[in-house]
């Protein structure tokens, strides 16, 4: 599955919209958090640019300018900790500052980053990640457990590292050189032959191929909280034309002064922005860039589907 920027956007757009399905109709996408080092040089060269193959840099930055691999190597290292690194702890990342209620203004005190520090796992959440991340024998996820899943279950270390290894074996058989070593060309005309039952069969468990698995690695790594490793210094969501996180300043500031709520004079509720004014007082709202119009785009058609074969599958608290 030779995936383009374009492509990716859309199957992200596909994603975020599946996430909002119910959970009878998806998988659970989660991201995961900050750690320390698994791969070996060649394995995090390897990885870092089959992540760029698939979302590639032009004028905004690439998965390895976003800290894709970071994400991954944090989520592989999770349990490298005493406190294991897997649910950012919240409520505000310390992105926004409190608001001054006495005046009704943004105040010049920021918040703690909550999301750098993770909760305790109830047992089943660790049993469950351990799984995931080490494999259900590793883990020592009960048989009959692991028996409701399909069987025995790969842990993503194990797969990272085979996997790798299988990219760089064809890269070399087929083009002389290790995949990191190839000019992007070449790594290009080399994907579809990562999407193959000869070189990567699909996980029995799973039901993925490799591939499959470093792209939806990818898309969690490149926009997700930059706490959990990815999305660095927030690129992704710029990128998509969004802000993040706007709490605990939100829009709307509650003044005991004026005995009311007043609106941010850049993020005003009851008008338009101020940057959404054309000359002559006309709208002209903001448009998303390309990428985020592509992926709103590919939200709509899917929801759309998805009213069709569940009719109702995509309203609120359904």
């Amino acid at each position: 599955m030779a995936v383009d920027r374009r492509e990716f956007l859309k199957l992200l757009g596909l994603l975020s919209a599946a996430a909002a399905a119910p959970a009878s109709c998806r998988p659970d996408l989660i991201a995961a958090p900050d750690g320390g080092r698994f791969f070996t040089e060649a394995e995090r060269a390897a990885l870092e640019a089959l992540c760029d193959r698939i979302l590639p840099p032009d004028a905004d930055p690439g998965a390895r300018a976003l800290g894709a691999a970071d994400f991954l190597e944090h989520l592989l290292t999770a349990f490298d900790y005493a406190q294991p690194r897997i649910l950012a702890r919240g409520p505000f990342s310390g992105r926004e500052p409190y608001p001054d209620n006495a005046q009704g203004v943004p105040s010049a005190v920021l918040p703690p980053d909550d999301f750098a520090s993770f909760i305790p796992l109830s047992r089943v959440q660790e049993l469950y990640w351990r799984a995931e991340i080490y494999g259900s024998e590793e883990a020592g996820l009960p048989p009959h457990l692991a028996a409701q899943r399909g069987g025995r279950l790969v842990g993503l270390r194990t797969r990272y590292r085979e996997g790798l290894r299988i990219v760089d074996e064809v890269s070399t058989s087929v083009a002389g050189k290790p995949f990191a070593a190839l000019s992007t060309a070449e790594q290009d005309a080399l994907l579809p032959r990562f999407d193959t039952d000869a070189d990567f069969p699909a996980d029995p468990v799973r039901g993925t191929r490799f591939l499959e698995l470093v792209i939806q690695h990818t898309i969690e790594g490149c926009f997700t909280a930059p706490e959990y490793g990815g999305n660095r210094d927030g690129a992704g969501w710029r990128m998509l034309g969004i802000e993040g996180d706007s709490q605990p300043l939100g829009y709307a500031i509650y003044s005991r002064a004026a005995k009311g709520y007043r609106e941010r004079p850049e993020h005003p509720l009851t008008t338009a922005n101020p940057d959404e004014i054309a000359p002559d007082g006309s709208l002209a709202p903001r448009p998303l860039t390309p990428d985020g119009d592509l992926i709103q785009k590919s939200i709509s058609e899917l929801t759309q589907f998805l009213e069709l074969v569940l009719p109702g599958a995509c309203l609120p608290g359904v």
